[in-house]
């Protein structure tokens, strides 16, 4: 049973209710009052979605009711089955009687041990369908986590992938790529960053590779390689040291080189020049000494002594060779490859210092002989060019993988966008797998409750079950006394016999006098849809004993008459419902509701009403403890007298605009007591001992503002709603002033 609602929102008139304090919990019996477009039907709607906790057409509802099995929220199905009555239901159900009503199964007697079999083989159907509706949500919400898990990596591999946060790689893609997976493989941090470096690099030109051999030296014939040229000259150097020029040697020039090398020019600027006499002593140059200096420098030591020089030049050709080496620009090359290209560097830098020592060392073992000339001698002779070739290799080496990268730039960062999708789609793979066996579970259960199985209670599978409840509660229904009982109570209901349900194999057909019933009256169509759903609480798929029943003005368009058959109709049906609820806008009504609960515990019953108040651009309803005036009192009257009594406008038409309309009730209510005679309400008015202008002012009021006049609102309403209700007021007070105080000491008093 509901005990309670706490909060409403998102269904119509009820944009954003909260339940006042004061607001009595619900009873078995529960009666609720409001007028017309006050949010009767709207509330209804919410027990109608409590089988469900949706509604179709307010997809923002959100409640909180409390009931004896716990609280009930939006989304969240009720276990007890709730049967409403208002105007969805009758166009669900009867519709504008274009078509046969559907048929209303109701248990025989003789079948009831039938019947039983055939409920408790429903509940087993329903169960199973419960739970095979547990297995495709556990399924689905188990396929939107494993969804949640491929979006998650989508997005990270789109930004590892792309270097933005515009991804143009998602969840499908990343679905799609694992499951083209044949081996899933994570990499380490640095092959992981090297990836990404690649993807977020942009294409560089390609770069010269360091070469040998060098240029030749500025001499008469170019050399052969670096490496060859280098690697021969520690022997070309050690056989220029041990070659000497002995023959006509002066033991003074050969004991002193630096004089040797002096005298040496000397005789050569001499010999250029034709001098005949010495430029340092200006004496005459000795014919004799002339001879033998001409001896000591003879051909042989000018051999050697060119050798040498072509030595030198050699190596200096060396040297320069080594000075000129360029090595690529390291910004020149690709990120990844610059901290193994900055150390090939420094080997090359220092093994070209090591090299260069080297050749200066040997220039000045050449250097040395050139003074020497005539004396053989050794020495070690270190000149090793190995270290720095292997050097130059390994440079030339990483700019071939750099020139490489480059030549196949789109296919480098293709591979490294595979690379990074592969490792972090292996990061996912342990959660996929566990979804999917959860999800292969639940479809197993999701196949074995529909298919059946033989370790289940019942091992019939869902449509056999069906079939077998079905094909019972056909031969324990009579399809034709749902039919009978809809025409014996009709005709109870209406008091003749004109009207009759025939039952066909597609329905209950209305028929009047034999025929097919056509321009049923209001009143008609109400009777019929109320007596119908009456007849339907007792079929065999609700138990009223434990079910709820919610009716929403059974009497509308009703005469007065078919009122009090459609509260006797209404009384008895529900009598032994869990819990009831009634909804009406008719006072009449309400009072024939108020008088058969005022005899049950105060416990068993609950009193309300709704009231609608505007304000702004909205409408917003609240349900609200019955008032007084409407609970404790006969008529309507009293409760209408109050309202205008308490009136006090805002300055709005919206707070205006029902007033009218209560006006003309009381007004017509007060003058029917006063001058019965009088036929209408224009001449009942004038009879009245009243000032005439004010009279006028109020009919033309009560009688023009209370019907609807086409014309839009009258932004003179409001000036025209505060003078009459004043003059109504005062009217009453004038005419009747004992009664008027009643009314205002009873209307205090509530």
């Amino acid at each position: 049973m509901l005990t309670g609602v706490k909060r409403i929102k998102g269904l119509g008139v009820f944009g954003n209710f909260a339940a006042p304090s004061d607001l009595p919990p619900f009873a078995r019996y529960n009666i609720i009052y409001g007028e017309n477009g006050s949010g009767k039907t709207t509330l209804s709607r919410l027990f109608a979605v409590l089988d469900t906790g949706t509604h179709p057409e307010f997809a923002g509802l959100e409640y909180a009711l409390d009931s004896q099995l716990g609280a009930l929220t939006q989304g969240q199905p009720y276990d007890r089955k709730v049967r409403v009555f208002n105007a969805d239901y009758v166009q669900a159900n009867i519709g504008q009687f274009q078509g046969p009503l559907r048929h209303i199964l109701i248990i025989g007697e003789e079948n009831k041990a039938l019947a039983e079999e055939a409920a408790t083989e429903k509940a087993l159907y329903d169960e199973r369908t419960r739970a095979i509706t547990a297995a495709q949500a556990a399924a689905a919400k188990l396929d939107a986590d494993k969804g949640k898990i491929f979006s998650a990596i989508a997005k990270t591999i789109g930004e590892a992938t792309s270097g933005s946060t515009l991804r143009s790689y998602r969840k499908p893609d990343a679905e799609k790529a694992f499951g083209k997976v044949q081996a899933f493989a994570t990499l380490d941090e640095a092959s992981l960053e090297a990836h990404r470096a690649t993807i977020h690099q942009e294409q560089l030109d390609a770069v010269t590779e360091p070469e040998l051999p060098l240029p030749p030296p500025k001499s008469d014939a170019p050399f052969a390689a670096f490496a060859e040229v280098t690697e021969a000259l520690p022997a070309q150097v050690a056989a220029l040291l041990a070659r000497t020029a002995q023959a006509g040697a002066l033991r003074r020039l050969v004991e002193e080189p630096e004089v040797a090398r002096w005298v040496e020019e000397g005789v050569a600027i001499h010999g250029q020049h034709g001098w005949d006499r010495c430029e340092f002593c200006d004496q005459p140059l000795p014919a004799e000494r002339m001879a033998r200096l001409a001896q000591h420098f003879g051909i042989e030591d000018q051999r050697l002594k060119a050798d040498i020089e072509s030595a030198r030049r050699t190596v200096l050709a060396l040297g320069e060779g080594l000075a000129v080496l360029a090595l690529p620009v390291r910004t020149a090359l690709y990120g990844e490859l610059r901290i193994e290209f900055d150390a090939a560097c420094e080997t090359v830098e220092r093994c070209r210092s090591a090299l260069a020592a080297e050749m200066d060392a040997v220039l000045e073992l050449l250097d040395e002989k050139l003074l020497h000339r005539a004396t053989a001698y050794e020495r070690d002779i270190a000149l090793d060019p190995a270290p720095l070739t292997a050097a130059i290799t390994t440079v030339s080496a990483i700019v071939a993988r750099h020139n490489a990268k480059t030549a196949g730039f789109e296919r480098a960062r293709s591979e490294a966008r595979k690379a990074i999708e592969l490792h972090y789609l292996s990061t996912i793979v342990d959660q996929v797998r566990e979804h999917e066996r959860q999800i292969a579970g639940q479809q197993a259960l999701f196949m074995r409750l529909t298919d059946g199985a033989v370790d289940l209670p019942d091992p019939r599978g869902l449509a056999v079950l069906k079939g077998s409840y079905e094909a019972k509660q056909a031969k324990v229904s009579s399809e034709h006394a749902g039919g009978a009982a809809l025409t014996e109570r009709l005709k109870t209901f209406l008091g003749r016999t004109d009207l009759h349900f025939k039952s066909g194999t597609d329905g209950y057909h209305v028929q009047r006098r034999g025929r097919p019933a056509k321009r049923l009256s209001e009143g008609e169509k109400t009777a019929i849809a109320f007596l119908y759903f009456i007849v339907q609480l007792g079929d065999q798929d609700f138990d009223l004993a434990e079910g709820i029943v919610v009716i929403d003005d059974p009497i509308s368009s009703m005469d007065a008459a078919s009122i009090y058959q459609a509260f006797s109709f209404l009384k008895n049906a529900v009598r032994d419902a869990r819990q009831v609820f009634v909804l009406t806008h008719n006072f009449d009504f309400l009072k024939l509701l108020l008088n058969w609960v005022s005899h049950f515990r105060k416990a068993d019953k609950s009193l309300y009403m709704v009231i609608c108040t505007e304000s702004g651009a909205s409408r917003d309803a609240v349900l609200k403890p019955l008032d007084p005036l409407l609970r404790d009192h006969p008529t309507e009257y009293c409760y209408l007298f109050k309202l205008l009594h308490d009136f006090e406008s805002d300055g709005t038409i919206v707070a205006s605009y029902h007033i009218p309309n209560i006006a003309r009730k009381v007004l017509e209510t007060f003058l029917e007591f006063q001058r019965p005679h009088e036929r209408t309400l224009y001449a009942q008015l004038e009879a009245v001992n009243f000032d005439p202008h004010k009279k006028t002012a109020i009919y033309k009021f009560a009688n023009d503002l209370s019907h609807f006049t086409g014309k839009g609102f009258d932004p003179a309403l409001v000036a025209e709603t505060q003078k009459n209700v004043a003059y109504l007021l005062e009217m009453v007070q004038a005419v009747a002033p004992e009664h008027y105080e009643s009314l205002k000491k009873l209307g205090s008093a509530a």
